[in-house]
């Protein structure tokens, strides 16, 4: 952890969170925390600003609970909210980043009444009693904020800080303006056995794609397109013996980017529930799903943009 008092930071983020007090978060707890945010730092006719601050915060509740709530109650514990900072659940994970930058930039656009893009000493001071956090944290401090000492606080000086109003150990990852997008990616590559012909041919296709990135396949997906192709790919169990729920939780961890997965929409299948949730977790998680290979030639191309545009378009003729 880059900050050593982090455990009492994170908890008491937590509690700021739990305005019910009941020990446990629920998506209606950041709602009921967006409502009050919205109420002290907009006006009531406000309706942009404040949709804002409720959609942000109704996404971040969907990224927090995809990493915290490892018990799939719906609900996490102080417990789990703790465990998944500790374990570093939620930085880096470009997803929870975006998350927390649309929370960050909502609370800026609340902030900034005069829409100057940036905040002066006066809108600031309502910070402590729309959010709840304690006046004497002198990290929130105008002063500590305002880093370059001009009397007025950028973005760039709240996402610095955003380590006092969000589960973060490190708030180094939110202070640049894009999440990196240059380096391998995780794909998980899923075919129902009516479909593993189409997605063999489709990694053969995008094979140059393909061998820049991580991959993951289930049963014998994996085996077959490293036999074939000769790209190395994580092997994991075939889908009804588990393997959909490793992909599962490969993207709970944030460590798939795309998920590919051809199934056959004509057949019911034993394991459907692993497949459903499946979908749901990369739902949650907010990765692109390729279900064809229409799909997935753009999402492939989307997610390794320094491949030449003629090979794209070449490999969709």
């Amino acid at each position: 952890m880059a900050h050593e008092d982090w455990l009492p930071r994170i908890t008491s983020i937590f509690r700021m969170y739990d305005l019910d007090g009941d020990g446990q978060l629920g998506r209606e707890d950041l709602i009921a925390y967006a409502g009050r945010v919205a109420e002290n730092l907009t006006e009531p006719g406000d309706t942009k600003r404040r949709a804002a601050l409720y959609d942000a915060y109704a996404e971040l509740w969907t990224q927090l609970s995809a990493v915290s709530d490892t018990d799939r109650g719906g609900r996490i514990s102080e417990q789990e909210f703790v465990a998944a900072t500790a374990r570093g659940a939620f930085d880096g994970d470009p997803h929870f980043r975006d998350s927390t930058l649309r929370a960050l930039d909502a609370l800026a656009d609340a902030l900034d009444r005069d829409g100057d893009g940036t905040i002066d000493p006066a809108e600031y001071e309502r910070i402590f009693g729309a959010t709840g956090l304690d006046t004497t944290t002198s990290a929130l401090g105008f002063a500590a904020v305002d880093t370059d000492g001009d009397g007025r606080i950028t973005r760039a000086e709240l996402r610095a800080a955003a380590v006092h109003l969000y589960p973060l150990a490190d708030p180094a990852w939110l202070t640049t303006d894009a999440a990196p997008t240059s380096g391998p990616r995780g794909i998980a590559l899923v075919a129902h056995d009516t479909r593993k012909a189409d997605l063999l041919g489709w990694t053969e296709r995008r094979a140059k794609e393909l061998e820049q990135h991580r991959l993951f396949g289930t049963g014998t997906t994996g085996t077959l397109i490293t036999r074939r192709l000769g790209l190395p790919v994580t092997a994991l169990r075939s889908g009804p013996l588990g393997g959909d729920q490793q992909i599962g939780a490969l993207v709970t961890r944030g460590e798939i980017d795309l998920l590919v997965f051809f199934f056959d929409p004509l057949s019911s299948h034993p394991h459907g529930d692993d497949v459903r949730a499946l979908i749901r977790l990369a739902v949650l998680a907010n990765i692109p799903v390729a279900l064809n290979a229409a799909s997935a030639d753009a999402m492939i191309l989307a997610l390794t943009p320094h491949i030449p545009a003629q090979v794209g378009a070449a490999a969709l003729t």
